[in-house]
């Protein structure tokens, strides 16, 4: 059992990674701009791994998961860490997970008692977390990271059914970030940003290995772990994701442990061993 969940974990440590390493792109660029560079650089990279591994029409899917996901989800959640610092962001953007666990009935998993119970728990546990401060910025923050569980809710189980159209996980990855990234492309345009300048600015600093490191092995991670033990124990387990963020933010030096956040994390690790037991 234990086994068949390290992808989930990995995936959970491999983005809780990437939220910090992300926030320092944003001090110097448009959010909406960081997004771009990531679906860049993560398109290339899985480009010829996903021509190898084949296409099939659950790239419709994928592409739809995309266009919600990282469009839209990740665009909210990067604002939100500007706003509110990947703390709050991250355990506020997770109640995602209680949302897939629901839509995850509907596409034929069992809700079974120990999954109720354990999104529950995630729900007090990521507003403890959110509770660290409350100014003005960071409540926008807040709701940003809010709209950001919404989208990735619906966007993760297009992931799902991607995978039930028998799309490899690389391959999901691919039409994903490529589908985003045109979409992304376009918006920076429209907002008269430099993004041809921003790749030159970030095309030999280490954005591109983080970005094929979360929207390339993370994602495949995620996908491989739906086949294991099934998109909603999937989503649950990587909701240890703010936790380790907390943790890695703090022994980063980027942003101080309190408390709070503290009693907030332990909810959410009570949550995840209710469900692995």
């Amino acid at each position: 059992m234990i086994v068949e969940d390290l992808p989930a974990l990995s995936t959970a440590i491999i983005w809780a990674w990437a939220s910090i390493m992300y926030g320092d792109f944003m001090r110097s660029m448009n959010p909406l701009t960081v997004n771009f560079l990531r679906m860049f650089y993560a398109s290339v990279i899985l480009l010829i791994p996903a021509i190898v591994l084949g296409l099939n029409y659950g790239a419709v899917w994928g592409s739809l998961s995309g266009l919600l996901s990282l469009v839209i989800g990740d665009s909210l959640y990067l604002f939100s860490i500007n706003y509110s610092g990947v703390s709050i962001a991250a355990p506020v953007s997770y109640t995602y997970i209680p949302l897939t666990v629901l839509f995850a009935v509907f596409l034929g998993e069992p809700l079974t008692m120990p999954k109720l119970l354990a999104s529950i728990l995630l729900i007090p546990g990521v507003y403890l977390l959110s509770r660290s401060g409350g100014s003005r910025r960071e409540i926008k923050g807040l709701f940003l990271g809010l709209g950001a569980a919404i989208a990735w809710a619906v966007g993760q189980t297009m992931i799902k059914v991607a995978d039930i159209a028998e799309l490899n996980p690389v391959s999901i990855a691919f039409t994903r970030v490529v589908a985003a990234g045109i979409v992304l492309f376009l918006v920076n345009y429209f907002m008269g940003n430099d993004v041809i300048n921003a790749i030159k600015r970030t095309v030999r600093s280490y954005l591109p290995i983080v970005a094929v490191l979360d929207l390339g092995l993370g994602v495949a991670l995620f996908a491989f772990s739906m086949d294991l033990v099934g998109l909603g124990l999937t989503v649950i387990l990587t909701g240890t994701m703010p936790l380790i963020t907390q943790l890695m933010s703090s022994a980063m030096g980027r942003e101080k442990f309190s408390v709070v956040k503290f009693l907030g994390a332990l909810v959410i690790v009570i949550a995840i061993v209710l469900v692995v037991l």
